[in-house]
C-alpha cells in the first residue's frame, strides 16, 4: 500500500496544505488540499479514484471536494466503476451543499450524471468493506492496536491547543504505548522533530508493508 500526503498543515498554518491523503491511487482521505493540482506531481491518477473518505466536516478537510468531483465529472469515463463517498451521517447533504454553493446547479447535475457517486454514512463503530478496503470508524483516539502506520495529528508543540486537537505530549504518550506502530505526524502548525515519529510534509509518499510481510 502506498500513502501519499497531499496536505500536512493544520487549518491555518503556513507549513503545509490542508488535510488530504491518498491511498494507492484508489482512495482519498479528506480533501482540504488542492488535490487535482498536486495529484499530477505525485503520480496519483484521479481517473482510478474509487473511494473518498471524509473524517469530519471541517472546512480544512472538505472544501476542495467540489473541485475533485468536478474534475472527475469533466473527464469521466462512464464505463468505469462509480465513486463512493463515505463519511459522517449527513455526508450526502453536506457534499451537495458544497457543490451547489461552489459551482451551482449545473455542476451538481453534471457530477450526478457523469460521476454518480454513492454515499455511505459512517457512525462510531461502523465496519464497512468498500472497494476492497476495510473502513472502520471510531470517535475515540486510541484505535491504534495492530496498526502498521498511524497518521496522527500533532497540532500543538508547547501546550494543548483549542478545538480538541492533539499536541506533542499526548502524541509522545501514544508512541510510548504502541512501540510496534510507525507514527506519521500531520495536521501541523509547524514542523518539528519528535523522537519515534516521522514528520509529514506535502507530497510525501510512503510504501507501507504489513509487519508479517516484511
Amino acid at each position: 500500500m502506498r500513502l501519499t500526503v497531499f496536505g500536512s498543515g493544520d487549518a491555518f498554518s503556513g507549513c503545509g496544505c490542508n488535510a488530504a491523503y491518498g491511498i494507492d491511487s484508489s482512495v482519498l482521505v479528506d480533501c482540504g488540499a488542492p488535490v487535482p493540482a498536486l495529484s499530477r506531481r505525485a503520480g496519483f491518477d484521479l481517473h482510478t479514484l474509487r473511494l473518498i473518505l471524509v473524517t469530519h466536516f471541517h472546512a480544512d478537510h472538505t472544501f476542495m471536494l467540489p473541485v475533485v468531483l468536478g474534475a472527475s465529472a469533466v473527464t469521466a469515463n462512464t464505463e468505469e466503476p462509480r465513486l463512493t463517498i463515505a463519511g459522517p451521517v449527513g455526508i450526502r447533504e453536506y457534499v451537495s451543499r458544497l457543490i451547489g454553493t461552489g459551482y451551482g446547479r449545473h455542476m451538481q447535475e453534471l457530477i450526478e450524471e457523469r460521476v454518480s457517486p454513492t454515499f455511505v454514512a459512517l457512525q462510531d463503530g461502523s465496519d464497512e468493506a468498500l472497494h476492497g478496503y476495510r473502513v472502520r470508524a471510531h470517535s475515540v483516539r486510541l484505535a491504534i492496536g495492530g496498526c502498521d502506520l498511524f497518521v496522527c495529528e500533532c497540532t500543538g508543540w508547547d501546550a494543548p491547543v483549542p478545538g480538541g486537537h492533539m499536541w506533542r505530549d499526548e502524541v509522545a504518550s501514544l508512541i510510548a504505548a504502541f512501540p510496534a506502530t510507525t507514527f506519521l505526524l500531520s495536521h501541523l502548525a509547524e514542523r518539528r522533530a519528535l523522537p519515534g515519529a516521522l514528520i509529514a510534509h506535502d507530497l510525501l509518499a510512503l510504501d507501507v508493508t504489513h509487519a508479517a510481510e516484511a
